[in-house]
């Protein structure tokens, strides 16, 4: 791209970093390209009010392209499926927890001591799942050919 590109088109081409990095790869350049083209067409049509119409429908479509692209690469899915999955299991331990008659010795110092480490191990054992989880959904997005 020339250095001498306007300010408008250097704003864009910020929005355009939003994307994700392979679909910014491939097309970058035309969309800056095509930009150019419609802002000048919008500034020749109609001086006056045509710009705030155009920059009006450029953010739109800016922000409805981003997430679709987004959306369409996996990450959102896997990135709320790893915080949900957690936040479930958790719930679903501290469930079992009140509904189970488990308990604890009868010195308190021995009670805070047992109870500190079953929770350690309980958030270890929610830590790894979560890992394991993870890289068995992104695998095939790991793995997948780059073209």
């Amino acid at each position: 791209m020339p250095s001498t590109a306007s300010l408008a088109t250097r704003c864009y081409q910020a929005a355009l970093y939003l994307y994700p990095p392979a679909f910014r790869r491939e097309f970058l350049r035309e969309m800056v390209r095509v930009f150019d083209e419609v802002r000048h067409d919008a500034q020749d049509s109609s001086p006056g009010g045509g710009r705030w119409s155009f920059w009006a429908r450029m953010i739109a479509d800016l922000a409805r392209t981003i997430a679709l692209q987004w959306m369409r690469t996996g990450w959102p899915v896997i990135g709320a499926l790893s915080v949900v999955y957690p936040l479930t299991a958790v719930s679903a331990l501290a469930k079992f927890w009140r509904r189970t008659s488990f308990v604890l010795p009868s010195g308190n110092a021995d009670a805070d001591v047992t109870a500190l480490v079953l929770l350690v191990a309980i958030v270890l054992v929610v830590i790894a799942a979560t890992i394991v989880l993870t890289l068995w959904f992104t695998r095939p997005l790991l793995y997948r050919r780059r073209t």
